[in-house]
């Protein structure tokens, strides 16, 4: 049998050859990594055709009597001014899909998201 391996790595290099993973899971990080454009890419490049990864992290939570507009203005302004960045599904799936990780799929869970992303196999 095959035992899961655990390691602790920088999402921006991560120690493993291209095309060298099943699966990975970051929970909740993606909101505080520098450049989450970058370790999406670096996901991307170690999975293996039809890898998959699971990823978790916060969204913009929706307050009620407020538009659109005002959110991204509010919480937009608090993610300039700390370290964790509030996300919305879409960026998410968009940002998948720009370094060519297919087939999102999500769950939310008011301010939380667990999203599931795969390498196209060959």
């Amino acid at each position: 049998s095959v035992s899961p391996l655990l390691v602790r790595g920088d999402i921006g290099r991560l120690p493993f050859q291209s095309g060298s993973v099943d699966g990975l899971h970051a929970g909740a990080a993606i909101h505080c990594w520098p450049s989450p454009s970058l370790a999406l890419a670096e996901i991307a490049r170690v999975l293996k055709p039809g890898g998959r990864a699971v990823l978790s992290t916060f969204m913009n939570p929706q307050l009620p009597f407020t538009d659109e507009k005002f959110r991204k203005a509010f919480f937009g302004q608090i993610s300039q001014n700390s370290l964790i960045r509030a996300w919305e599904e879409g960026e998410l799936k968009s940002l998948s899909e720009s370094v060519g990780l297919v087939n999102f799929e999500c769950e939310r869970n008011r301010e939380f998201i667990i999203f599931k992303v795969e390498k196209p196999t060959l």
